[in-house]
This record gives structure tokens, sequence and C-alpha cells, in this order.
């Protein structure tokens, strides 16, 4: 098993279709297509290559997986986690970064004060959510969006709590 927080999941393999060896993946790229342009690999290590056939109705990707061609050969694939390395991931401009990057990444006041780390970032399919570790160790999910987190540095992010209305 291939131990490397540079890895990213970016899919899993959900499903065998058809009598072709064709398998359902589930896409985590924010363009689901994309995930066929990728280096990919699984935890143990396994280079794997995806040819997308077609989209299905549940927005998965129907794909040829490297050489395998029956459906029996997919069907032990089922569960299996696709990653691809940090470092091959695409150069983006100035103003943008990815959401994996922001991980660890300092949490600071209005003040520039240093008043905890990014935990992680989720989504539940209603938008990214920041976890944030305060300095107590307390954490608290937070939506990400512009309002909460105004200024995004290399070094850190600026949050502003959201308000209560009366």
């Amino acid at each position: 098993m291939i131990k490397n927080d540079k890895l990213i999941l970016v899919g899993v393999i959900v499903a065998a279709k058809g009598i072709k060896g064709e398998a359902a993946i589930k896409s985590f790229t924010e363009q689901k297509i994309n995930i066929a342009n990728l280096n990919l690999t699984t935890d143990q290590g396994i280079k794997m290559q995806l040819r997308i056939v077609r989209k299905n109705n549940k927005d998965e990707l129907i794909c040829q997986v490297n050489n395998y061609r029956t459906r029996n050969e997919i069907e032990n694939m089922k569960g299996v986690k696709l990653f691809c390395r940090r470092a091959d991931f695409p150069k983006l401009e100035a103003d943008e970064f990815y959401i994996i990057d922001l991980k660890g990444r300092a949490i600071v006041d209005k003040s520039h004060q240093r008043i905890g780390i990014v935990h992680d970032i989720v989504n539940f399919g209603a938008g990214d959510l920041i976890e944030i570790e305060f300095n107590n160790s307390q954490k608290e999910l937070f939506i990400f969006n512009a309002k909460n987190f105004p200024e995004i540095k290399d070094e850190y992010l600026m949050f502003v709590p959201p308000t209560i209305a009366n």
C-alpha cells in the first residue's frame, strides 16, 4: 500500500457495466471527464488508465479501465479508489488555488493574528465547508465563501466570523 500524503483521491470504481468489461467511475474532479487525463494509481500502486465510453444518468463515467475486458475483472475492482499525485495537477493562475492546498494553512483574524489552522475541507453536496481547528483545539465548520474568507494568501486565510442577524 502506498503511504503518501501527496496522493489525492480523484475517483472510485463503483460498479461493472455491460459485458465488455466497462466500469462506472465516480469522478471527484471539477469537470468529471478530466479524470481520464490524469496519471492515476490505486493505493496498491497499480497504474490505471481510463478511456471514457459514455456518461450514465447517475453522473458517472462509463469507462474502459487499463486492459480489463471482462465484467468479472471489473466486478473484482468495485470500490477501488483512484488517486493522482499532487504534482500532476495542472498549473493554476495567480489568483487560483486547489482546495487540497488549503489544508494546514494558518487562519488569521482581521488584525492578522493567528487564530487556528485549516483542519479539513469537506463537501456534503451543498458547497465547500472549512473546518477550522482553533488555537484552543476546538474545531468548527464554516461555509467557504468570500464573506467568511475574504483574503486567501499562500501563508494564510483571513477569517471573518459570520454574524447572527437579530
